[in-house]
């Protein structure tokens, strides 16, 4: 009776090998190169004086590809947004997939501001910015109302940008959730991801438009009784 020949696993393990390096797909690589590793195991040990430095080689490849297997498994698991990161998705980041969403969010934190708490007090600098989610923050300079900030609209960014304390309050006139992030915490991560950051800064440019639109309006509006007198 013949015996198996181990020559079959080596010719197999090959076989997958050639698979491996055919397919376009970084994940089914590396499934195939840790089925070849696998496989070819059997023929180091079968041989008449075992191979164990190929072995402990394949042992090794096989450990290595199991791990980013596991990896690129884990990166490509759906992601499920709660309600709150969902409202922050449709608000500013609708092009970015959900687990880059939540990277952005990682870097931040949620905080809650009630009714007649201040977001950013007159004379003071500004070390962060907002984005609400829900809820109204009312900017007055000089008890002037110069307009409301609702979902979506950035806390601090104006000022952000020109590095001056404070010239106005942003009061919350109901209760208040939003995303908070400290700047430098948030440029290091958006220097990192320059497709987060056009995005974060098309969405600064469509803010800071629409509170120059709303104050503006509120400032004519603020004037126009003075004319008249």
């Amino acid at each position: 009776m013949n015996s198996f020949n181990p020559d079959y696993f080596i010719h197999a393990a090959n076989v997958l090998l050639l698979l491996a390096y055919s397919v376009r797909d970084i994940l089914w690589l590396r499934l195939f190169a840790l089925a070849s590793s696998l496989i070819a195991m059997p023929y180091f040990v079968f041989q008449p004086t075992p191979l164990w430095a190929a072995l402990s080689w394949s042992v090794l490849f096989a450990a290595i590809n199991l791990f980013q297997s596991w990896r690129l498994f884990v990166e490509r698991r759906p992601v499920k947004l709660t309600p709150e990161e969902e409202d922050v998705r449709r608000l500013v980041f609708r092009d970015l997939a959900p687990r880059k969403v939540l990277q952005v969010l990682s870097i931040g934190s949620w905080i809650t501001v009630e009714t007649g708490e201040r977001m950013i007090e007159h004379g003071k600098c500004v070390e962060g910015i907002s984005l609400v989610v829900r809820g109204k923050v009312r900017v007055t300079r000089d008890e002037h109302v110069l307009g409301d900030l609702v979902a979506g609209n950035l806390v601090g960014s104006a000022l952000l940008l020109s590095g001056i304390p404070a010239n106005v309050d942003a009061v919350a006139v109901e209760p208040v959730r939003a995303m908070r992030w400290e700047v430098g915490t948030l440029e290091h991560y958006l220097n990192a991801h320059p497709e987060t950051r056009i995005i974060m800064q098309q969405h600064l440019a469509r803010d800071l438009a629409g509170k120059m639109d709303v104050m503006s309006v509120g400032s004519s509006t603020t004037a126009g009784p003075n004319r008249k007198n």
